[in-house]
């Protein structure tokens, strides 16, 4: 899997790309355009036997917050958000085509920033709000409490209980907290997680099925 910047013949694709994963809340072509625009570096596309499979789009800012997606990213705009100079990469979207690995092209989109962002010391730290997808079905749960901020740590075996938090568990993320309404995703109750990468290398874990260490760290809002 080859990945590249967004090109303006990709602009098509890109947006069918999104289309498909995320239906009536996929970013239009303008918008998908104006994040290159606003910054290059942070749109990138997954190419596969010369077709783009996924898509993802980055800004840099300064601080970590617990504001909202559409608070963070200017709606997803990214127009007002981005801090040109911001020592902090921020995930602002990332999608895939059905039948490609999602979790292949997030290895690959989370290795590129990486690369280009820590890797090169432009910033300090990869972050972004994941999505909790499997938070609605837990809660529904008799035995389970419903508390979010429970349902974002691990079990105490090292278990993470997210699906998607496993996947960015396992690209080396960190939890920093919970985020209530986050993003208006029904498996996720809207809510999410402010995880962290800070290091260049994937760190091995003592839960290798986990990875999460969550960390006290003060909220800037």
């Amino acid at each position: 899997m080859e990945i590249r910047n967004l090109e303006p013949a990709d602009l098509a694709a890109v947006a069918e790309v999104e289309r498909i994963a995320w239906g009536d809340g996929a970013a239009s072509p303008d918008t998908i355009k104006t994040r290159a625009d606003v910054f290059p570096d942070g749109s990138i596309v997954a190419v596969e036997d010369d077709r783009i499979v996924g898509y993802a789009a980055a800004q840099l800012t300064a601080q970590i917050s617990t504001k909202s997606w559409a608070e963070q990213t200017d709606h997803g705009e990214i127009r007002g958000s981005h801090v040109p100079g911001g020592r902090l990469a921020y995930g602002v979207s990332m999608s895939a085509l059905p039948g490609i690995s999602g979790e292949g092209v997030a290895r690959y989109v989370i290795g590129h920033y990486t690369d280009i962002f820590l890797g090169t010391g432009r910033c300090s730290a990869l972050c972004l709000g994941s999505r909790l997808p499997g938070f609605s079905r837990w809660s529904a749960r008799d035995e389970n409490s419903g508390d979010l901020g429970e349902y974002v740590l691990p079990t105490p075996d090292g278990r993470v209980r997210d699906p998607e938090l496993r996947l960015y568990a396992k690209n080396g993320f960190n939890v920093l907290w919970e985020l209530p309404e986050y993003f208006p995703d029904p498996a996720s109750c809207a809510h999410g997680a402010r995880i962290v990468r800070t290091h260049i290398e994937q760190r091995q874990v003592a839960h290798p099925q986990a990875g999460f260490v969550t960390k006290k760290v003060r909220r800037r809002d």
